[in-house]
């Protein structure tokens, strides 16, 4: 009798397509995350095995069994106090950069939007009448001293309403008075070496850009001559103020130098001129139309007395020796030759002003 186990039907084997998908879903199952280790078995089809099938006359898709997952703690992400504090800082540089820039920008478009509109001031000229004058021995010893002047002087700038004023012979300690009266600031101030020619505005107009000097002789000795340039803080454009003050008297040597310094003068605001800034010139310029028709002509200025250059010079009627003249893109109006600084015996010369008004911006 034959044995019945060497006639016993071969184990069927699964096609290689169940195969495949068998493998694939073990494999899907065997995919969790971060920190999932795998465990899962492949049945032994892949290695041509035996695998639990249910056959009923066809070959039935075999069955994987799960195999339970073994899952890892994942790693929890913690940040330091420092890199926190880091984070944080870095936020807030973010948001100030941000906020400037939008400032910037804003206060470009209204710088753009302001440079299309004339704006105007109330400018003037004022010798003071130097404290040493007065003091005794003094040749003005029969004025009243520089403490009892200067409050006088102070009402006289307020009075006219003044935003800027290039001051002659001022001196340290009427320079105190006057800013401390008035509630100016001063260019180069009390403090300088030589501050005789000092330029005083109101701050809360006008701020400083920067500010200069350059040198003519006067009565024999070197003097410095105060170039300041000054922005307005409504409108953001910038100007140049050049204050003089050049030799007095007929001899015919003061004449000499008065002249040559009228002629550095012009020089020096040509130059300014060509940085395309508006220049306004304020000075005790000790001549009447002699300087008119010196200066005004080759820097093509006008005076706030008036008077014409166009086709030849012909000066104002009246004038003192005290200027108010500008570039052609300044026009003035309002001039006043106020006479009482003398009458009351404040100083020997009168306070001048007008008001300056500056054509809008230009392009370039």
């Amino acid at each position: 009798m034959s044995d019945p186990s060497k006639h016993r039907a071969p184990t069927p084997r699964a096609p290689r397509s169940v195969v495949r998908r068998a493998l694939a879903a073990a494999m899907a199952l065997t995919v969790v995350g971060v920190g999932v280790a795998a465990a899962t078995q492949v049945p032994s089809l892949v290695d041509g095995g035996a695998a639990s099938m249910s056959i009923s006359g066809r070959t039935s898709t075999p069955v994987v069994e799960e195999v339970p997952q073994a899952v890892v703690p994942g790693v929890e992400l913690r940040l330091t106090k420092a890199r926190i504090a880091e984070l944080e800082r870095l936020e807030r540089l973010a948001k100030a950069r941000a906020a400037r820039e939008k400032a910037e920008r804003i206060a470009a478009r209204k710088a753009e939007k302001a440079a299309a509109q004339p704006f105007t001031f109330q400018v003037a000229s004022f010798n003071v009448l130097g404290s040493n004058h007065t003091a005794p021995g003094g040749e003005r010893r029969s004025f009243p001293p520089a403490g009892a002047r200067t409050p006088q002087a102070a009402a006289v700038i307020r009075s006219h309403g003044t935003d800027l004023v290039g001051l002659q012979e001022v001196k340290p300690d009427q320079l105190v008075g006057l800013t401390r009266a008035t509630g100016m600031v001063a260019w180069p101030g009390a403090g300088a070496a030589d501050p005789d020619n000092s330029v005083m505005w109101d701050p809360a107009r006008f701020e400083l850009v920067e500010g200069s000097t350059f040198y003519v002789t006067f009565m024999s000795r070197p003097r410095p001559q105060t170039v300041v340039r000054l922005r307005d803080r409504e409108t953001l454009r910038e100007f140049y103020l050049v204050n003089m003050h050049t030799s007095a008297g007929r001899d015919p040597r003061n004449t000499s130098t008065r002249v040559a310094g009228w002629d550095r003068g012009a020089a020096e605001v040509r130059a300014l001129r060509a940085t395309g800034l508006p220049v306004l010139v304020t000075g005790d310029m000790n001549d009447r139309a002699a300087f008119f028709c010196r200066f005004l002509p080759p820097t093509g200025f006008v005076a706030a007395v008036g008077g014409s250059t166009a086709g030849g010079c012909r000066p104002p009627a009246r004038m003192p020796v005290d200027w108010v003249v500008g570039s052609p893109d300044v026009s003035f109006s309002g001039y006043v030759i106020d006479e009482s600084t003398v009458n009351r015996r404040i100083s020997d010369h009168f306070y001048i002003s007008a008001t300056a008004t500056v054509a809008p911006a230009t392009a370039d």
